[in-house]
């Protein structure tokens, strides 16, 4: 998809109030021509006025933490230990729509009339869900560490006020917002606007590792490489706060699922070592430069629920990391549960919940009016996860590349066995364009 336009589109919707703040691109770069090209690597930023590396910011983000700080915090995490329930005993049930005891008679209504993504699906049912059902509900200002209660192996974490500087959320609040405002949406099905960012598998019938382009319309060369600074300073940053304050054992996981493939580094595919971010703090530009590479891929979501269900992910990193920059909804609705142990975890804005996607859970739908379409409702934010055969879909490309370039290089194709080289190359053959009746008759006549 080409993404761009003759004037740089801005998105407007009246339910976000986007602010995106000053920019920080040169104006040489602001003043390129429009081109077909995607933007690729972070931005030339302003170096006047701009603060880099500010020893008293590392320190308010928790970035100057040793080993020692970092464990000294996470041990303090209260920790709660629960049995795993059976399927039939799961609450709520698979394929159940959660809703919180008080929610409206309207959003069972809209749920029961919203027309399904694809005509395959079958609707789910709604189930009303009293506090005393479940086994625990933790509330909006706990932050704890739930364990399995035989196996002691972590099934979610949940740290409130998570960055600790209300600018440097906010500023993250507008990026999400406006990723949620020019991406599409890619769970129709279910309430609310899920849009990707990163890199992605491509599709089940055509694997392609690439960056996300899932826009709605086409935007400028200057728009979308501010954005997404803007969108990789925001997953970056988390990442590294995340690897001083979330127990050792999720960060290996997502650690040893990027080590061999390109993580989230701005649309380089590997050519990014560090990452690099801007934020606002103290009144004043920022840059912090030597960062760890955050997870390959990505989601954000506003006012997004989903029925209880599993997903599919890499063996050894099952969780998603997920940042709520905005929750101002007065209502119910929109806390994330883990059926698995009957566990509901209260929303909360500059909440970080990690949660294993492998097992069931979901998410409470938002007690709203769904019917009326000028509702304002202020619940985004966005996820850091390890999509699905991302790792398979890479190792394949890699080859690929070896194999239609025709370079002999040792080494491209580490890591894949020979009965994978043999089905990729199958594959790439397959893909290639067949040659006319025509094209066969002339190459016959030349070799003649």
């Amino acid at each position: 998809m080409d993404c761009i336009s003759e004037e740089p589109l801005v998105p407007s919707d009246s339910l976000l109030h986007l602010d995106t703040g000053v920019s920080l691109i040169r104006a040489s770069t602001q003043s390129r021509p429009h081109t077909k090209i995607w933007p690729i690597g972070a931005p030339d930023l302003v170096d006047a006025n701009v603060v880099v590396n500010d020893p008293q910011l590392l320190k308010a983000l928790c970035l100057d933490w040793d080993t020692a700080k970092s464990e000294a915090f996470i041990a303090k995490i209260p920790r709660y230990g629960f049995k795993a329930l059976s399927e039939e005993n799961m609450s709520p049930p698979k394929n159940t729509w959660a809703l919180e005891e008080g929610t409206s008679e309207l959003v069972e209504r809209y749920l029961a009339t919203k027309p399904p993504a694809d005509i395959r699906d079958k609707r789910y049912t709604v189930r009303y869900i009293a506090s005393l059902a479940w086994r625990k509900v933790i509330g909006p200002e706990e932050s704890v560490v739930l364990v399995d209660y035989h196996t002691r192996d972590i099934f979610a974490v949940v740290l409130r006020d998570f960055i600790e500087l209300p600018s440097v959320l906010s500023r993250f609040d507008k990026a999400s917002a406006q990723h949620i405002a020019i991406g599409r949406n890619v769970r129709k099905g279910d309430p609310g606007h899920m849009a990707q960012y990163g890199y992605t598998a491509g599709a089940r019938s055509a694997p392609n590792f690439a960056w996300a382009r899932n826009l709605d319309r086409k935007y400028s060369y200057d728009f979308l490489a501010s954005h997404n600074h803007e969108m990789m300073s925001a997953h970056t940053l988390v990442w590294n706060i995340a690897t001083k304050k979330v127990p050792a054992s999720v960060i290996a996981g997502f650690r040893a699922a990027c080590a061999d493939m390109p993580k989230g580094d701005w649309n380089t595919h590997g050519v990014l070592t560090e990452g690099r971010v801007s934020v606002d703090a103290f009144a004043a530009q920022h840059e912090i430069s030597g960062l760890e590479l955050g997870p390959s891929s990505g989601v954000c979501a506003g006012v997004y629920s989903r029925a209880c269900h599993f997903e599919d992910a890499p063996a050894d990193c099952p969780w998603v990391m997920s940042l709520t920059t905005n929750y101002d909804h007065l209502g119910l609705g929109g806390s994330f549960y883990a059926a698995k142990y009957g566990i509901l975890i209260k929303q909360a804005r500059n909440t970080l919940i990690v949660h294993r996607a492998t097992e069931w859970h979901g998410t409470t739908v938002h007690d709203v009016d769904w019917f009326d379409r000028a509702l304002v409702v202020r619940h985004r934010g966005f996820s850091l996860l390890v999509q699905n055969k991302l790792q398979s879909t890479w190792k394949k490309t890699r080859l690929g590349r070896v194999c239609e370039d025709d370079v002999g290089v040792e080494g491209d194709a580490e890591g894949l066995s020979t009965k994978e080289q043999q089905s990729v190359g199958s594959a790439l053959h397959k893909l290639r364009p067949k040659s006319t009746k025509r094209q066969r008759v002339e190459r016959v006549s030349k070799t003649k």
